[in-house]
C-alpha cells in the first residue's frame, strides 16, 4: 500500500479531536445535538488551522444515527459509509477548478434529488471565493432557500472577495491561527506515537515556521522524520533552509554596527551553506520586529513573541543597541527585499543590497529621518560621556591637569559653548559634502551622474547600492571620479571589479551619449582621520563646555641614544 502522508493520518474524525477552535467546535455541537441546522455554514481562516476537517466532521455527524452529544459516533452505518468516501450524500466541490456557472448550474439540478442513504445532502465548495461572479450569482438563490433536507457547508481562506449576498446567507465561523504551544503539543503526540526521537527546540521550530497552520506544522514533521535521525532544531533548519538565531543576532549586531563589509562575509558563510536567501529575508524581517515588539513593549513581549526567557534576554540587550526608527528601516528593508527576489535574477544581490542600505545614514528632511540622526548623535554624546568618565575614574587630567568635580560636570552639560570667534572644525561628513559639490564637477557631470545612477538603479541595484557609500568627486576629459566615504573603502575594490567596473561605464556612456569612463580613487586617510579628531573634540567641547577641555600634545617618544 502506497504511504500515505502524516497530515492526512492524523486529520480528525470528530470534534474531540479538533486542536484548538473551542467555540467552533462547541457552537456546532450545540446546533447537532439540538436539531438546530443550519442551511449554509461559511468556515474562513488561514490555512491549515482546520476548516476541512470541520467541514468533514460536521457532514457525519448530522447524519449519524447515534451521535454522542453532537459528536458523530464513527460506528453507524452512516458513519462508516461517509469515513470510506462511499457516500453519495456527501458531496466535495474544490471551486478552484469548477468555476464557472455550469457547474453551478449541475449543483443546482441535483439539489432537486433527495439524499439515497442519509438525512442530509451536504454540498462541501472549498475555495468558494474562487467562484465567479456568475457563478456566485447563480448558487445565490438555491443557497437562500435550499430544500431542508440540503446544507451547504461553504470554505475560504478570503472571505473578503465573496459576495456580499452570498455572505448574508450563511452562518459564518472565522478559525484562528494556532498558538505555537498547542501545536508543539500535538506534534509530541504525533512522535511519541510513532515511537520517534524530537527535541522540544525542534518542535518549536517547526511550530513557528507553521504560522498557525497544523497541516503546515505535521507536513514539516513528516519530512524531518524522513531524515532517519533525531528532529533536532539544526535538522529543522537545515530542511527550512534558513539561519539559526545566532547567526540572525549576529547580523543584526553588523547592522547596528554600520559594518557593510562584515556583512557582505556574513552573506557569503551564508550563501556557502547553500541557505535560501528569501527565507533568510523573512527570518530577519521577523528578528527585526521582535526588537521592535521587545523595545516598544519590555513587559508583554514575551506573550507577544513567545520567547524563551534566554531567547528574551537575547532580545532585550540587542533591542537596547538600536533606536526604533532604525529598526523600522531594517524591517521595511527585509520585508521589501523578499517580494522582490521572486523576480530578481540574482536573489543574493537583492539580499545584499538591503543588508548594506540598513547600513547607510538616513537621508531627506522627513521627520523620521531627522529623528534617527538625533537618535545617532545622543548615543554619540552618551558614549563621549562614559569615555570621559572613565578618564576620570583613572586619574588623567582633562581640563588644565586637574580633574572636574560632579558639580562642574553637571554644569557642563547644562552650558552652551562660549561664542568662538574661530570657526568650528568642520566634520568629516561636511568634507563629503563639499567633496561630491565642489572641484572639478560641472552642471552638465553631475547631471550625468545624477542620470547613471538611476539607470543603474533599475538595471543592477547591489552596483548603484555600492555607489551609496561614496560621492562623485571630479570629471573630466569623460572619466568620471569617485571617492568612497570614511570608513567605506572596501568599496573601491569591489567597484573596480571587472564586472562591476563594465556596468558602470556602460551606464556612464549611457547617460552621457559618448564614450565615458569611471574611476574610484582612495580617500585621503589621514585628512580624514584628523576630521574625526576634530569632530570628536567638538563634540567634547558642546557636551562638556569648551572650558573644561584642553588639548595636549603626546611627547616625542625617543628610542634610547639619540638625540
Amino acid at each position: 500500500m502506497a504511504y500515505q502522508a502524516l497530515y492526512r493520518q492524523w486529520r480528525p474524525e470528530d470534534f474531540t479531536q479538533v486542536v484548538g477552535q473551542t467555540g467552533i467546535v462547541t457552537t456546532l455541537r450545540n446546533q447537532v445535538e439540538m436539531g438546530r441546522i443550519a442551511h449554509a455554514y461559511l468556515l474562513c481562516g488561514s490555512r491549515g488551522t482546520g476548516k476541512t476537517s470541520i467541514a468533514k466532521i460536521m457532514s457525519r455527524a448530522i447524519n449519524c444515527l447515534e451521535p454522542d452529544h453532537g459528536n458523530p459516533c464513527g460506528h453507524c452505518a452512516n458513519c462508516a459509509a461517509l469515513l470510506q468516501g462511499d457516500s453519495l450524500d456527501v458531496m466535495e466541490i474544490d471551486a478552484a477548478s469548477e468555476t464557472g456557472v455550469d457547474s453551478i448550474r449541475e449543483l443546482r439540478d441535483s439539489v432537486q434529488y433527495p439524499p439515497q442513504q442519509c438525512k442530509y445532502k451536504v454540498y462541501i465548495i472549498d475555495e468558494v471565493h474562487m467562484l465567479s461572479t456568475s457563478a456566485a450569482n447563480a448558487l445565490l438563490k438555491t443557497l437562500e432557500e435550499p430544500p431542508g433536507y440540503v446544507v451547504f457547508i461553504l470554505a475560504t481562506t478570503e472571505p473578503q472577495r465573496l459576495l456580499p449576498t452570498v455572505l448574508s446567507r450563511c452562518q459564518r465561523f472565522d478559525f484562528s491561527r494556532l498558538s505555537v504551544e498547542l501545536i508543539v503539543e500535538r506534534l509530541r503526540v504525533v512522535v511519541d506515537s510513532l515511537k520517534k526521537e524530537a527535541s522540544d527546540g525542534g518542535l518549536r521550530r517547526i511550530a513557528l515556521a507553521a504560522e498557525g497552520g497544523m497541516r503546515d506544522a505535521i507536513s514539516l514533521l513528516d519530512m524531518c522524520l524522513s531524515y532517519g535521525r533525531e528532529v533536532s532544531e539544526s535538522l529543522v533548519q537545515d530542511v527550512l533552509g534558513s539561519s539559526d538565531r545566532g547567526f540572525q543576532f549576529a547580523f543584526a549586531d553588523s547592522i547596528c554596527q554600520r559594518d557593510p563589509g562584515k556583512l557582505m562575509a556574513q552573506v557569503s558563510a551564508f550563501m556557502g551553506e547553500g541557505r535560501d536567501p528569501a527565507v533568510f529575508a523573512k527570518d530577519m524581517a521577523q528578528h527585526m520586529r521582535a526588537l521592535l515588539m521587545v523595545k516598544l513593549s519590555p513587559q508583554g513581549a514575551n506573550q507577544l513573541l513567545d520567547l524563551t526567557p534566554e531567547d528574551l534576554q537575547g532580545y532585550v540587550a540587542q533591542a537596547e543597541r538600536f533606536s526604533q526608527d532604525r529598526l523600522l528601516r531594517a524591517m521595511e528593508q527585509f520585508l521589501g527585499v523578499e517580494s522582490e527576489m521572486r523576480w530578481a535574477s540574482s536573489p543574493r544581490f537583492a539580499l545584499e543590497t538591503a543588508a548594506i542600505r540598513c547600513c547607510l545614514s538616513p537621508e531627506g528632511n522627513d521627520m523620521s529621518a531627522w529623528q534617527e540622526r538625533v537618535d545617532e548623535l545622543e548615543k554619540t554624546v552618551a558614549q563621549l560621556k562614559e569615555q570621559l568618565s572613565n578618564a576620570m575614574a583613572s586619574g588623567i587630567p582633562v581640563a588644565g591637569g586637574q580633574t572636574p568635580s560632579d558639580s562642574q560636570m553637571d554644569a557642563g552639560d547644562r552650558k552652551s559653548p562660549p561664542a568662538q570667534k574661530k570657526k568650528p572644525a568642520k566634520s568629516a561628513a561636511d568634507g563629503r559634502k563639499n567633496a561630491g559639490e565642489g572641484a572639478g564637477i560641472d552642471e552638465r557631470s553631475a547631471s550625468i551622474w545624477k542620470n547613471t545612477r538611476q539607470l543603474l538603479a533599475r538595471s543592477n541595484p547591489a552596483v548603484n547600492a555600492y555607489l551609496l557609500n561614496g560621492d562623485l568627486v571630479g570629471a573630466e576629459n569623460g572619466t568620471y571620479l569617485w571617492k568612497p566615504h570614511s570608513g567605506f573603502e572596501m568599496f573601491n575594490e569591489m567597484i573596480m571589479g571587472e564586472e562591476n567596473l563594465s556596468i558602470v561605464q556602460a551606464a556612464l556612456t549611457e547617460a552621457a551619449g559618448e564614450e565615458s569612463r569611471f574611476q574610484a580613487v582612495a580617500g585621503d586617510q589621514q585628512a580624514e582621520k584628523k576630521a574625526t579628531v576634530e569632530e570628536d573634540l567638538l563634540s567634547f567641547q558642546q557636551s562638556f563646555g569648551a572650558e573644561n577641555v584642553t588639548v595636549q600634545e603626546a611627547p616625542v617618544q625617543r628610542e634610547e641614544g639619540t638625540y
